[in-house]
């Protein structure tokens, strides 16, 4: 999850392009401040989306709750990746800057909304002698990160100081306030490295004159990247998932993947029972169980799903012509993601219908159309595969099978490969059990077990 954004505080588009050309085919996630979103307005934003940029829009909503949602929903609709506003604005406000982030988001996924704690330029004489309160800095950041948590926010603006706090309440952490030489601090009070805020656990670093005031910022980004995540910019601009379509089956966006496990585990859609095991129709002992049929009673869960699959279909497959559900469970994901991308729709029956003119394809045409499967769930992957076949031999080209959950099992990636077929999941096992660990619902050697079953289902000593 970690990476750098670059902050681009500039007073003109001229100023920011000149400093992406920098940069060459590399798009650094870039957040857009006050000062240049005043001045150049949303038709940046959408420009640089279109582009292929990660935006952190950096307006620090602050205001009556329903101003706050109004303004959020119209921010969330530029299909921007990260949003904040400010935590003494209070948990209602919060919940109302998270309610306009998901209305808004009607054809992109939802963006990532965190809370402003204190300014990184906020001193203990500052929050006394000024703010008039009187409780340690220390005190107020937690007390507000766990406001946010308790309105439902993803994570918060916070020094790298008190990533460790955010950690503790599992909130993702967004840190400025980070050089890569303490001497040179500028207006910023606390303050750490990239390899500090790497060991403090903050999840973001937010850095900009260090960058944009380098005489080589590319350099200056790669090296502040390098330093912060471990990873040499180069080799993971080469073979990071997140930038490319995986070669089977895989997911593409993990901030997607967590937003959409912890709906499965919220609505109670996905049950890890690794002591308890399920048993499969094949007799398999199973420690998940996935009922995704779940998400269509919950209209929050439906939205994050189909908003997540459009965004998938417009960045990897812009020229699909047609959305196809696989019956039964995939056909109304299918519905509702054809509906954002206004595209046709219809599903794919698992055999020839028994009455009428025996179809076994409804909806759209898709002969001589390029088009994309949507499931509910990839194990085995067999009923995949042949609602692809069914498709191919009615002169459709599958463009790849998307899925809201993927047990990433070897025979399913193997039938898969063998088949020719893609599989792009908004979320797999992998994240899944990650993050039901993180809330509680599982434990470490529960998550093992999980583990093991992937690797090979058919093996019972995964449950020893």
């Amino acid at each position: 999850m970690r990476d750098v954004i670059l902050a681009c505080d500039f007073s003109s588009k001229e100023a920011l392009l000149e400093l992406l050309d920098k940069f060459g085919t590399y798009k650094p996630f870039i957040k857009i401040g006050m000062e240049l979103y005043y001045k150049e307005g949303a038709g940046l934003v959408i420009e640089l989306k279109e582009k292929g940029y990660k935006i952190f829009l950096d307006l620090k909503l602050h205001d009556i709750p329903n101003t706050v949602y109004k303004a959020m929903k119209n921010i969330a609709s530029l299909g921007v990746d990260m949003v904040n506003c400010h935590a003494a604005g209070g948990v209602e406000m919060m919940q109302s800057a998270m309610r306009g982030a998901i209305d808004g988001s009607i054809t992109f996924k939802r963006p990532l909304v965190i809370a402003v704690t204190q300014l990184t330029s906020t001193s203990e004489a500052i929050l006394k002698e000024e703010l008039l309160i009187d409780k340690p800095l220390s005190d107020v950041v937690k007390q507000y990160a766990e406001n946010a948590k308790k309105a439902g926010l993803d994570g918060v603006v916070c020094s790298p100081l008190e990533a460790p706090i955010m950690k503790d309440l599992k909130l993702i952490s967004v840190t400025p306030g980070v050089r890569p030489n303490l001497a040179n601090v500028n207006d910023q009070k606390r303050v750490a490295t990239p390899s500090d805020a790497r060991a403090l656990g903050s999840d973001y670093i937010v850095v900009g004159r260090p960058i944009t005031e380098a005489a080589d910022p590319a350099l200056a980004y790669a090296e502040i990247f390098e330093q912060f995540t471990g990873v040499k910019l180069k080799d993971q601009s080469e073979t990071k998932s997140k930038d490319l379509l995986p070669e089977v089956s895989g997911i593409c966006d993990r901030n997607l993947a967590i937003s959409v496990a912890k709906e499965l585990l919220d609505i109670k859609a996905v049950f890890l029972r690794p002591s308890e095991p399920f048993t499969w129709a094949s007799g398999i002992k199973s420690p998940i169980y996935c009922d995704n049929r779940m998400t269509l009673a919950n209209p929050t869960s439906r939205k994050i799903i189909a908003n997540g699959m459009a965004s998938v279909i417009k960045r990897y497959f812009p020229t699909c012509e047609v959305i196809m559900g696989a019956a039964t469970g995939g056909i109304p994901h299918a519905t509702l993601t054809a509906e954002l991308l206004n595209l046709p729709s219809g599903y794919v029956r698992s055999d020839l219908k028994s009455h009428g003119r025996n179809n076994q394809i409804e909806g759209a045409s898709v002969n001589s159309k390029k088009v994309i499967v949507i499931e509910d769930l990839i194990s085995t992957a067999g009923s995949s595969v042949e609602v692809a076949k069914a498709l191919i031999e009615a002169g459709a080209t599958v463009l790849a099978i998307i899925s809201i959950v993927t047990y990433n099992l070897k025979s399913g990636i193997e039938k898969l490969k063998e088949s020719k077929l893609i599989n792009i999941s908004l979320c797999d096992i992998n994240v899944l059990v990650d993050v039901a660990m993180d809330q509680g619902y599982i434990s470490l050697k529960q998550k093992e077990m999980t583990l093991k079953f992937v690797n090979d289902p058919n093996d019972s000593l995964w449950m020893q």
